[in-house]
């Protein structure tokens, strides 16, 4: 176990330093609007990754990603990218927020000022996290799925239909 989250770490270490050495927006440009494939199978790819990066299976998020990509033949690159949607500050709020999306649903409560974490609180709390996990990674999922569809369509096809456009009148 200790090696998986190792390889984990290492993997989302070798991640943020290929992102920080390129910047967002050239990030951006070639990982996701000049990368293979249509707009839809973008989208899914980022809707996949985003899915599995907030679902409660940490530290196999990398081995889920691929296989799943693979196997539903999707782009991994991208799909692995979403998966980091999870970057270690944020799992504090993503742990708080399941909780209080799963809290409805589990007849649980959402206010924790007063509580100490520890055994008997995971406890407590563990069935209201599962759901509210699973809730706010299909939500997520939708949404940045939808968004990235729109967002390509909106002004991932600009370029190639300038290249088209222009071989056409030549």
């Amino acid at each position: 176990m200790k090696n998986i989250i190792k390889n984990t770490i290492q993997s989302q270490k070798v991640f943020y330093r290929y992102f920080r050495k390129k910047g967002f927006k050239r990030f951006l440009k070639e990982n996701i609007l000049e990368s293979e494939g249509s707009s839809e199978v973008k989208a899914k790819s980022v809707a996949l990754g985003v899915l599995i990066g907030l679902s409660p299976i940490w530290g196999f998020h990398m081995v889920a990603v691929l296989f799943l990509a693979s196997y539903l033949k999707l782009n991994r690159a991208i799909s692995y990218m979403c998966t980091h949607v999870s970057f270690p500050p944020f799992i504090p709020f993503i742990i708080l927020l399941s909780m209080i999306v799963g809290a409805p649903f589990t007849g649980g409560h959402a206010d924790f000022a007063h509580e100490t974490l520890d055994f008997s609180f995971i406890k407590r709390h563990l069935l209201q996290y599962l759901v509210g996990s699973l809730i706010l990674a299909v939500s997520c999922s939708a949404i940045f799925g939808f968004a990235t569809y729109y967002f390509l369509e909106k002004f991932g096809n600009r370029k190639s239909m300038r290249n088209g456009a222009g071989t056409a009148q030549k």
